[in-house]
């Protein structure tokens, strides 16, 4: 069981989520930002499974009737939910109390790599900037480097 100073520590790290979430969501309108709130989204699933595991325990959802509901569209409310399943389904076997304090170091961690996070998924999104995914061969690799850190560069002074 943990103290009541713990559980408001537990607290305050999901106050700090959603108010780091709610940047994204306020600015999804926002040219270019729809895809930051999806990135935001996509990095933070585990913290989902560690809030669900935390306050409800081991999942009890099955799979398939598992939809995200605040979702319009089907094809996503599915694909969110079953993202929010696995994660949840993850987490299976840790006590409450375990996820709780699992949950507030996720949160501290991604409270001080956000600013990089968003940096790095901007640079995904100029043009400028070479797909870091694609195949290159050996003998361009170090240009591609060169024109990457130039890019991102002019990208970042901009």
């Amino acid at each position: 069981m943990l103290s009541d100073e713990e559980e408001q520590h537990f607290i305050d790290a999901v106050t700090r989520y959603k108010k780091m979430r709610a940047r994204f969501v306020q600015r999804q309108e926002l040219k270019g930002e729809f895809e930051l709130l999806i990135k935001f989204d996509d990095a933070t699933y585990p913290l989902f499974g560690l809030y669900q595991q935390a306050v409800v325990g081991d999942i009890n959802v099955p799979k398939l009737d598992y939809t995200d509901p605040e979702e319009l569209s089907y094809m996503w409310a599915w694909i969110k939910g079953n993202r929010k399943w696995h994660a949840w389904n993850k987490c299976k076997g840790l006590s409450k109390n375990e996820a709780k304090e699992l949950y507030i170091s996720e949160v501290d961690k991604l409270e001080s790599e956000l600013p990089f996070m968003i940096e790095d998924w901007k640079d995904e999104q100029d043009p400028r900037i070479p797909d870091q995914t694609a195949s290159v061969p050996e003998e361009e690799q170090e240009q591609r480097r060169i024109i990457t850190a130039k890019a991102k560069a002019a990208r970042r002074s901009d």
